[in-house]
């Protein structure tokens, strides 16, 4: 006979995950949406990390994209441009200080495009 797994109980008197820990699951969904992360790579650690199932995991996942598209569309375009040039320019000096020549070109050229230097 086999051993049962002890399971978390929940506790009786909660009823539901509170406001805060929500919007804390949905940050964590933009972070790992930011790192470039898959669906279902972020629907697993949020099912691990916070005990959700995959379907409420994938709701939080959504949610995400929802806030991000709702910020983007809030934000103004020279402010969007001044913030992809910082970033880029970032790049920039990372590739050259590791002698990167090639990322440094493709900095260069992100540049070149957000700035409307190239046609």
């Amino acid at each position: 006979m086999e051993a049962e797994r002890a399971k978390p109980r929940k506790d009786p008197n909660r009823i539901g995950q509170t406001a805060v820990e929500i919007a804390q699951q949905i940050n964590d969904a933009r972070q790992m949406l930011a790192m470039g992360r898959n669906r279902y790579t972020i629907c697993q650690a949020l099912s691990a990390r916070y005990g959700l199932s995959v379907r409420t995991a994938d709701r939080r996942l959504r949610e995400a994209r929802e806030a991000m598209v709702t910020e983007l569309e809030s934000i103004d375009r020279k402010q969007l441009a001044a913030q992809l040039i910082e970033a880029a320019a970032e790049i920039l000096g990372e590739a050259r200080e590791s002698k990167q020549l090639s990322n440094a070109l493709g900095a260069i050229g992100l540049i070149s495009r957000i700035t409307k230097l190239e046609d």
